[in-house]
């Protein structure tokens, strides 16, 4: 890949998943942790299982609430994307949710009742280690390092739900964290 570009231009975004096939999605069992799913074209697999498609409002409202940036490839073929934490040059256009504003911070608190999401993932460049609510966004050579590293991050974020997902993208293993009433229920 030449270069990577970056937006939190709703409509660029949208654009650009749609021109490759891509529909908005979250993982499955979680509060939004975003994903684009390319269910179209020829080297498709059609629908992943682990995904649940959501409307491009919900997607963008989860994007904004989290303070994301959209990396991809401009490239016409290249599925390239990646969400990372949008700088604070990026967010200064963005309207600050209520809860931020009266708080005076810029950073979401997560509800005590609501489990941190982290997430191991196998990408292009080796395997990452994502927590949703901080768009913490590590990379490790290994999976073992990187399951390693989100097992602890689980437990120091408790309460947490750790998601490994399979090289597919498929899940591979969700585990609970901390014990509030609504995980006793799953």
């Amino acid at each position: 890949m030449a270069s990577a570009e970056r937006t939190r231009d709703h409509e660029t975004i949208r654009r650009w998943a749609e021109e490759r096939g891509g529909i908005p999605t979250i993982v499955k069992g979680t509060e939004g942790l975003l994903r684009i799913d390319f269910v179209r074209g020829p080297e498709s697999g059609g629908r992943e299982a682990s995904l649940e498609e959501v409307d491009w409002e919900r997607w963008c409202e989860i994007f904004d609430d989290n303070g994301l940036a959209f990396l991809f490839s401009p490239e016409p073929d290249n599925k390239f994307f990646k969400l990372v934490r949008a700088s604070g040059t990026e967010k200064r256009g963005a309207p600050a949710r209520a809860d931020e504003r009266q708080r005076g911070r810029g950073k979401p608190t997560r509800k005590p009742d609501k489990p941190e999401i982290v997430v191991v993932t196998k990408e292009d460049d080796g395997w990452h280690v994502e927590i949703h609510e901080d768009g913490h966004d590590q990379r490790y050579a290994s999976k073992a390092e990187a399951v390693h590293h989100a097992r602890e991050l689980a437990r120091q974020h408790q309460p947490a739900e750790l998601i490994i997902e399979k090289v597919s993208g498929e899940e591979e293993d969700h585990i609970h964290y901390g014990s509030p009433q609504e995980h006793a229920s799953k």
